[in-house]
């Protein structure tokens, strides 16, 4: 294997020489073949909106992407091509509110050079320092966009998400963890990383969403806004999600909208509302763990300020002809 240093370069020996060598979390979001809702672009996309950034390393995309399979986006003005937008994988240093550092790497899931790509990532990681690896994901999943959103997390260590265990690979042959569920499906560039970086002895553990399996090519916020509220918690971050829910709460009204016009899939979702409530309330463990998406202190405070701040800007006269 050639050399994985050789995928990636350093764009700035200021910003590298700002980069603490301790309690760096690195977060990454790198949608592939199935980023349902577009939840992960979606949340790529606010935090480099939101946060402070400044790029750190950028990785050869040509030795990573099969251009044929997803085609740069050309622009033609009549006469000229005037733009062909190739991807970018980056790895930046970004600060939350309270001005803490984290790195976050994000760009399209890798066609090519998986193990090789992984062993260059480890080596930043140990560069860094790194402490912990926290990733994104969202797959489509037979529920209601009507209810909280669930989540599937995984670790390569258990007690990263606060269950016993030392974390370690069963002998071949044992077969699953008795009190856990064994699945084989196909695998995510994330995955390969998730587990590779546990056999380094690095932590890295990482979320995906459930999004309704009828959104799934429809841009979903209410999923990148369940992403990073579980993001901020696992990676102490303290991440702007204000603005996002407001982004989720309209896409969700005319969502609804949309529903009430459709008979056929209002009994859809109707149907999946009833199946959710009967696995939601049975006694039986469900077969995956999963946690559930839920406003955090700080969104609903700053939602019911701005909610009276609203009431008093419209005067005595409107409250009383409510």
């Amino acid at each position: 294997m050639r050399d994985p240093r050789d995928l990636y370069r350093f764009e700035s020996s200021e910003v590298l020489q700002a980069v603490p060598r301790t309690g760096l979390t690195l977060v990454h979001a790198l949608p592939g073949m199935v980023d349902a809702g577009g939840a992960c672009r979606i949340a790529a996309e606010y935090l480099r909106d939101e946060l402070r950034t400044l790029p750190l390393v950028t990785f050869d995309t040509d030795e990573l992407i099969d251009y044929r399979g997803a085609r740069p986006q050309a622009t033609f003005d009549g006469t000229s091509y005037t733009e062909v937008g190739l991807p970018e994988l980056t790895l930046s240093l970004m600060y939350d509110e309270a001005d803490r550092p984290f790195l976050f790497l994000a760009g399209p899931e890798p066609d090519l050079q998986w193990v090789r790509l992984t062993e260059a990532l480890i080596d930043l990681v140990e560069y860094f320092e790194v402490e912990r690896v926290v990733g994104m994901q969202a797959v489509p999943m037979a529920v209601p966009h009507t209810r909280p959103i669930g989540l599937f997390a995984h670790a390569n260590d258990p007690e990263l998400l606060g269950r016993p265990g030392s974390g370690a690979t069963p002998a071949p042959g044992t077969g699953p963890d008795p009190d856990g569920v064994e699945l084989v499906l196909p695998a995510a560039f994330s995955a390969l990383l998730e587990h590779r970086l546990g056999r380094a002895g690095h932590p890295a553990m990482g979320y995906a969403a459930q999004v309704p399996h009828y959104l799934t090519r429809t841009d979903f916020p209410a999923g990148a806004l369940a992403l990073l509220r579980r993001v901020s918690e696992a990676a102490e971050l303290d991440l702007p999600l204000v603005h996002l829910g407001d982004l989720t709460d309209a896409a969700a009204a005319a969502l609804q909208a949309t529903v009430e016009q459709n008979a056929e899939v209002r009994q859809i979702v109707a149907a999946l509302e009833e199946q959710y409530d009967a696995v939601a309330n049975s006694d039986g463990d469900s077969p995956l763990a999963t946690t559930m998406d839920l406003p955090t202190a700080d969104e609903i405070g700053e939602h019911f300020e701005r909610f009276l701040a609203d009431h008093d800007q419209g005067g005595p006269e409107d409250l009383r002809g409510r």
